[in-house]
């Protein structure tokens, strides 16, 4: 397909969604060397500068003021995966278990400020779409949710998010879910 045709395929769907939000006008001023960092991350995505500026600050109203107000660090994907290197299994597993029944239902409680299956759903979704942990998917159905992760974090890593992700569910929710892993991905089903 030629680039013209996918750079109006992509406009088009862009403003379609834009349409159907609604929008206000605003204007600010910015750093020069600031926007041309903006304009090339616009063309590299090949997105508007409209929607790139509008993904940026979905981000911080939607996560990271919530991650800087609860006191939330960055690691890099290395770092974790060196971390989870120097951990035997056992450890691993207690190590998730202590983060995902403690840090996950606080946090849950303080943006959504309710537990219930969907803001359980939105912060895991949320959490590995936004934290590097891996390529999330979720389906959701009357009376099950699916939460499916690829990462490459290898078998320890799977280990790590199995445990972290029942530890979720349990203290969040109280119930079992029902997980499965391989070498680079975990599948948790839920019911709701």
């Amino acid at each position: 397909m030629p680039n013209i045709i996918k750079k109006f395929i992509l406009q088009t769907c862009a403003i379609t969604t834009d349409m159907a939000k609604k929008t206000s006008t605003i204007t600010f001023r910015i750093n020069e060397e600031h926007e041309k960092g903006l304009r090339k991350e616009a063309e590299e995505k090949r997105i508007s500068l409209n929607t790139l500026a509008n993904q940026i600050l979905g981000d911080h109203v939607e996560l990271d003021q919530y991650m800087k107000k609860f006191g939330m660090i960055e690691m890099s994907k290395g770092a974790f995966k060196e971390l989870l290197g120097t951990l035997d299994e056992k450890n691993i597993i207690n190590f998730a278990k202590s983060i995902g029944s403690k840090e996950p239902k606080d946090f849950i409680l303080f943006k959504w400020k309710e537990l219930t299956p969907d803001t359980v759903s939105d912060f895991v979704k949320m959490y590995f779409e936004n934290c590097g942990y891996g390529v999330c998917d979720m389906q959701r159905n009357d009376s099950i949710n699916t939460v499916s992760v690829h990462h490459d974090f290898g078998k320890k890593g799977s280990v790590f998010l199995k445990a972290f992700l029942e530890a979720i569910i349990q203290s969040t929710l109280n119930r079992d879910g029902n997980v499965t892993i391989t070498e680079n991905s975990v599948s948790l089903k839920f019911s709701n």
